[in-house]
């Protein structure tokens, strides 16, 4: 099956998710995109060159889950180990053929100026070295702020300091001229920052896209959102597996199965923005933690529901969350009116959490979950077969 979609819209939307990392601080990949944009501008930089630059920047960071990685990323200016999530970046992308070409710039984005190695050629240098250019010019916002004239003097004298060492010299002076404008940092608010991006998205040509490509996009996102649970490293793809499964079972359409991997691998983009301490935390949960895990689908909400082309993938994840954490409320009658695919996704994610189970237990908490979640009883065999293998 085909998707009629806007690949500018995915990227910008999907990497929101990366964005959360930052909890509080959020909007990074994007800061990043503009100032590099804005560099690149000054420079001469062809439209062609722009769009690449624009969605390498927006993915940067795709190697980061944790909110500890985050915290190095944007309160120190270099750190030891800042190429292990570059690396981890480029090993994504690579895996997917509209991110490819990006593979290599990303696993070089915290390399030093004076340190690439002879044989990188110099445009490849150049959007590396303006990614970690822009890349550290947020993280310093981040650090002194941006407002007063003394902050932004601050943050030219540190990148100065550190060119050429680090920083093209060139890159560097361009910096530094569109820096002593008030509308550039402006646009770094959170508030306005997304209006830059409206004209470029809007222009985005909707294209045919498979659905081997999208599941490589959601793949990427989920293997993004599996790395920030140690506990949990596989928990999107068995969802996404069983789900499918269950609607195969169920003689859905082939769309409509595709539809429903999509959404397992999509559903838990809101964990992102869930600390790293919560996440593992094995202690009893406070009111206030349990109100910030239940957020998660509200926020996978926000970042799908810009897609379009993408709201009946949306609705589901809205709902199956919704259904997750209110199933104890719920009348039996008003589960069975859930929509079908929301209580497949529903059932998949709670037997994911229940697994591994033992063969004595299998067979009745299956056949316990699929009556909480109105679906055919007949299906109960086949899915206790199918978690045993």
């Amino acid at each position: 099956m085909l998707y009629q979609l806007n690949l500018r819209e995915v990227t910008y939307a999907l990497s929101e998710a990366l964005d959360y990392v930052g909890i509080d601080d959020i909007m990074h990949g994007k800061r990043v995109a503009y100032i590099a944009c804005e560099i690149a501008k000054k420079l001469g930089w062809r439209q062609s060159k722009l769009d690449k630059l624009m969605l390498m920047a927006m993915l940067h960071d795709c190697g980061v889950s944790s909110t500890g990685v985050h915290h190095a990323i944007i309160s120190q200016l270099d750190w030891e180990d800042s190429y292990v999530h570059c690396a981890t970046g480029a090993s994504l992308l690579q895996d997917v053929p509209f991110y490819d070409g990006f593979a290599e710039v990303i696993a070089l984005h915290h390399t030093h100026w004076e340190k690439f190695f002879p044989y990188i050629n110099e445009e490849m240098k150049l959007y590396a070295n303006l990614i970690y250019l822009a890349d550290r010019v947020d993280a310093l916002r981040s650090q002194f702020g941006a407002h007063l004239s003394h902050e932004k003097e601050t943050i030219r004298s540190l990148i100065q300091t550190h060119t050429p060492s680090m920083f093209s010299p060139k890159l560097c002076e361009a910096f530094n001229e569109i820096s002593h404008r008030d509308t550039f940092w402006y646009y770094l608010d959170a508030l306005v920052l997304p209006y830059y991006f409206k004209d470029w998205i809007d222009q985005g040509e909707i294209q045919d896209i498979s659905f081997d490509l999208l599941k490589k996009i959601a793949l990427m996102f989920a293997g993004i959102v599996n790395a920030k649970i140690p506990k949990e490293p596989h928990h999107t793809l068995n969802v996404a597996s069983l789900a499918r499964f269950v609607s195969q079972r169920y003689n859905l359409s082939l769309h409509d199965q595709e539809t429903i991997e999509l959404c397992s691998l999509l559903h838990d983009l809101g964990k992102l923005r869930i600390p790293d301490s919560l996440v593992i935390k094995t202690a009893p949960l406070s009111d206030e933690e349990h109100i910030r895990l239940r957020r998660q689908g509200f926020d996978a909400q926000i970042i799908l529901g810009q897609i379009k082309g993408f709201e009946k993938i949306t609705k589901i994840v809205t709902f199956s969350h919704e259904l997750l954490n209110a199933k104890e409320k719920l009348l039996p009658y008003q589960v069975a009116n859930m929509p079908l695919e929301v209580r497949i996704l529903s059932l998949a994610n709670t037997l994911d959490t229940m697994t591994p189970l033992s063969e004595s237990d299998r067979y009745s908490i299956v056949e316990t979950t699929v009556d909480a979640y109105a679906l055919d009883p007949m299906l109960v065999p086949h899915i206790a077969t199918y978690l045993a293998s």
